[in-house]
């Protein structure tokens, strides 16, 4: 007759050793328990103030023991996870993971939507501010006496809706 796995597990034990069963505590939903939340981080606040209790001291009754906190900077200069310690009603103990500076975006101050270009063609009445599609140099909008005029005509075209 051959011997089953379970048979040599149980004659391989020792006889004296008692084995302790788990607590029902320490099981539960994993949406219970190890949670994911996601902060915006205003701008003036750094790497040290992040990891002070009071920074999280109105919201910290969320949290429990080993959540998982993702940090965005409101001007999108950094990206952070904390790990939470120990979190109470008006504290928090988080450690510092992970710290990313993220690179400067590249965004147009002009208002134009990305691949659009505006230019002053002259004062005539035709010409003025007008508004060139990049891709094919298509001029969509022509004749307008400022340049915000021109934007919004842009804007209002059924080219963009």
């Amino acid at each position: 007759m051959s011997k089953t796995l379970s048979d040599q597990v149980e004659q391989e034990a020792p006889a004296a050793e008692k084995i302790t069963p788990l607590v029902r505590s320490a099981v539960q939903f994993a949406e219970s328990r190890n949670n994911r939340f996601s902060a915006i981080i205003p701008r003036e606040v750094d790497k040290v103030r992040l990891l002070q209790s009071g920074l999280w001291s109105v919201v910290s009754d969320q949290f429990r023991s080993m959540d998982r906190i993702d940090c965005i900077w409101a001007d999108r200069s950094a990206y952070a996870e904390l790990l939470v310690i120990d979190a109470g009603r008006g504290f928090c103990h988080v450690l510092l993971l992970n710290h990313w500076p993220l690179p400067a975006l590249l965004v147009s101050t002009e208002g134009l939507p990305p691949g659009f270009d505006i230019r002053y063609e002259g004062p005539d009445a035709e010409a003025q501010w007008c508004c060139y599609r990049l891709a094919d140099n298509v001029r969509m909008v022509c004749g307008k006496p400022s340049r915000d005029a021109a934007l919004a005509a842009l804007l209002d075209s059924a080219t963009l809706r």
